[in-house]
């Protein structure tokens, strides 16, 4: 039989062993945008993002770019950039779209980001 003090001993080591010697990570955080460089565009036009990223450890971060709604497709000139170019997708009528950024650091500290653009028909 496990006593109570023996147990707490275990989840002790354990919860200080998770942090010892390296610290914890701490979440990259956006300090401007994601913005676009224009919020209403004709369809075929091209936007660029603005993003401002900072990650007090120093970790490299990584970037996954999506539109909402996916159709039409827009597209992107590469969705694993901070900040890609995205060109609007024809329309019939005024349509509103949300980018989204995923910004993950190695850890897997994640955060989401999003702007909106209009998309008139050209």
């Amino acid at each position: 039989m496990v006593s109570f003090c023996s147990r707490w001993g275990v989840v002790s080591l354990l919860l200080l062993g998770t942090g010892c010697g390296v610290g914890f990570n701490k979440s990259p955080v956006v300090t401007e945008g994601p913005a676009v460089s224009e919020e209403e565009i004709a369809s075929g036009t091209e936007v660029r993002m603005h993003l401002v990223v900072t990650d007090e450890d120093g970790d490299p971060l990584s970037y996954k770019w999506v539109q909402e709604p996916a159709d039409p497709a827009g597209s992107f000139s590469d969705i694993n950039v901070k900040e890609p170019s995205w060109v609007a997708p024809p329309v019939s009528s005024d349509q509103y779209f949300v980018l989204k950024v995923i910004i993950m650091d190695p850890e897997h500290a994640t955060l989401l980001g999003m702007t909106s653009v209009l998309v008139r028909p050209k």
